[in-house]
């Protein structure tokens, strides 16, 4: 299998006829062929090298991306055992053991667990391809016995009963998920972005989490993290990760202290923010908004937010920030689409940019009906949002660093 795999790397399009002289079986052909347009195609988007990786079409889309995998394997301290649970086709599992230092000779640094063993077979295979032996264990986690001194890294199924952001409807149970947090000297959980928990939700034996963190890379949030007793986050509360292949990884923390002081909250949100051409706008990393940080990062930075906790940030002058995308306004209109469009042809830009925050519209259509010049060297910018009751639109051009 591994010379014919050579053979598809080197190939332009699948070589069937080369291959057929291996005698590989059809299933055999098939599979290798369905490799190549996984490594050609959706692979290159979660890995650095999808040649070196196999997959099957769920456990692709279920994967972390290699680059928030290597992000959180240095969640936990060099030298210790990890198990990572539900495991997958290994993304997880490669990352935490090319972080993880090997502290004794006698165990495993990484135990992979998946109670799929093709699931087992791919991790095993897609590890050595990376330069590591690992031994996944075919079993259901809950029928593992678990080395006392492990500690807990999990991506929890949450389509097992159809997609979902309730982690009481994950596979294995949340109960069976919170005895092993309880019992593990430190836990990370993959959880899903939107998931929010009510004030009385029931987080069984390992109680509710000290830290969450939500992730971003190149605008989009990928998960949250739920974190039990990790030294890492110690003194957080909730963290903003953002990646940007212009300036790598920003981490904004911020403690309880911050996130419960309501008057201060009240006070920034309320505070009287006037939109004037001249001024700048700010939009923020995704991560930021599914964390509910805009308002502690305005505070934190000294902005004024526009609308509430979802809206954009104004202030007299950028503020230089990573996980902050500046613009200066250039005109305001009422949200009124004939008159967008005269604007836009009175303003000719090669392309437009749509945002919209707080206002349902649809930015496809919108962006339809404005005027291109394709001769123009200017890229123009539409923030969309609400303020009191008003609807504005904000033409804009963006400040780059």
């Amino acid at each position: 299998m591994d010379q014919a795999w050579a053979y598809c790397k080197n190939a332009d399009s699948f070589p069937k006829a080369r291959l057929a002289k291996l005698g590989l079986s059809p299933d055999q052909s098939h599979w290798l062929q369905t490799q190549m347009e996984f490594a050609n195609g959706p692979a290159k988007r979660k890995v650095n090298q999808p040649w070196n990786w196999f997959w099957t079409k769920i456990l692709l889309e279920q994967a972390s991306d290699q680059w928030v995998a290597e992000q959180t394997a240095e969640d936990f301290p060099k030298g210790v055992q990890v198990v990572d649970g539900c495991c997958g086709a290994g993304v997880d599992s490669i990352a935490l053991a090319q972080y993880l230092e090997r502290s004794s000779e006698s165990f495993e640094t990484v135990l992979p667990i998946d109670a799929s063993g093709l699931a087992c077979e791919l991790t095993r295979w897609n590890a050595r391809q990376n330069g590591l032996v690992l031994n996944p264990r075919h079993a259901r986690f809950e029928e593992v016995d678990l080395p006392s001194q492990a500690w807990l890294h999990l991506d929890p199924d949450r389509r097992a009963s159809g997609r979902t952001v309730d982690v009481y409807a994950t596979e294995p149970s949340w109960t069976t998920i919170a005895t092993r947090i309880d019992q593990a000297p430190g836990a990370s959980v993959k959880s899903a972005p939107g998931f929010q928990p009510d004030a009385d939700f029931s987080w069984g034996e390992c109680g509710a989490p000290d830290a969450r963190r939500w992730i971003s890379r190149d605008g989009t949030v990928r998960q949250q993290r739920l974190y039990w007793r990790i030294p890492r986050w110690e003194n957080a509360a909730r963290i903003a990760s953002g990646f940007r292949k212009a300036s790598g990884w920003h981490h904004e923390v911020f403690d309880e202290e911050i996130l419960d002081d309501s008057e201060r909250y009240f006070r920034i949100l309320h505070e009287r923010s006037e939109i004037q051409v001249g001024c700048y706008v700010a939009d923020h990393d995704p991560a930021l908004r599914a964390a509910g940080c805009v308002v502690a990062l305005a505070g934190r930075l000294q902005m004024k937010v526009l609308g509430n906790e979802f809206g954009y940030c104004s202030a007299n002058q950028p503020v230089a920030h990573p996980m902050l995308r500046w613009f200066r306004v250039l005109d305001l209109l009422p949200m009124d689409r004939k008159k967008v469009r005269a604007m836009s042809r009175s303003m000719p830009c090669a392309t437009w940019e749509l945002k919209s925050r707080n206002v349902d519209v649809d930015l496809i259509q919108l962006r339809k009906e404005l005027l291109i010049d394709k001769n123009s060297p200017r890229a123009g910018s539409l923030l969309i949002t609400k303020l009191g009751k008003q609807h504005i639109c904000m033409v804009c051009e963006e400040i780059l660093a």
